[in-house]
């Protein structure tokens, strides 16, 4: 299929940039692969996390992961837009659904949009140590647990597997640490490698990590406002 061809040609109103970054497919593989996207770019929507789908106007659990790529600090802006110039920084590189989309004709990006999406396996599986870590964290903090865990009810005013909620936060905290700390690794890859903070994404189920007195303590969000990923 020929992406580029269009009888609408782009007027690089930057509309469809300032939404979010696209998500990659097994196509744009090799553009990660040689770095001329970088992975520190990069973040995981991992299975099971909430995100709203653009295309079909829903929100709901993902059933696969999705790669993306990270918007500017505090908003959604995909990371190599320029608002002075409205351009962008790897255009000439610009993964598939950028080359696919076209705002005022979208069946292009409508009939690939769900296929063949990259995962972290097609990208780390051969990284050695790395993988491995990637399934453990996957297996101890998966979203399934927490939102069975979660799906237990209160007691008391509380959850009553508030500590099991809070070890698994823990976990995934303590991995991101000791990647960064033991394995050298750039902490900006830590999105890309284990998806969100635990602790950020937690608020889909309707609570907070809350500090108190030194310790960590869960509690109701005082209204549903998660920043949903949008894919």
């Amino acid at each position: 299929m020929n992406h580029e061809a269009t009888p609408y040609p782009c007027q690089r109103c930057g509309t469809c940039c300032e939404k979010g970054g696209p998500s990659l497919h097994l196509e744009d593989r090799p553009l990660v692969d040689d770095g001329r996207i970088p992975a520190r770019c990069l973040f995981t929507i991992r299975r099971g996390e909430l995100a709203r789908d653009n295309v079909k106007g829903t929100l709901a659990p993902l059933t696969d992961e999705i790669i993306k790529i990270k918007g500017h600090p505090g908003r959604w802006t995909c990371l190599f837009y320029d608002r002075a110039t409205r351009g962008c920084g790897i255009y000439d590189h610009r993964p598939l659904e950028c080359r696919a989309l076209n705002c005022r004709d979208t069946r292009r990006i409508e009939g690939i949009y769900e296929t063949s999406r990259l995962t972290r396996q097609d990208l780390l599986s051969g990284v050695n140590g790395l993988w491995e870590l990637i399934e453990d964290h996957e297996q101890h903090c998966s979203y399934e647990d927490l939102q069975a865990l979660v799906g237990e009810g209160t007691r008391k005013g509380r959850l009553k597997q508030e500590i099991k909620i809070l070890e698994i936060l823990g976990f995934d905290a303590h991995v991101r640490q000791l990647t960064v700390e033991r394995g050298r690794v750039d902490n900006r890859m830590l999105d890309f490698i284990f998806g969100r903070p635990l602790a950020e994404t937690i608020t889909m189920f309707g609570i907070n990590l809350v500090k108190k007195n030194r310790a960590y303590t869960l509690a109701p969000t005082p209204a549903f406002s998660i920043k949903q990923q949008v894919f």
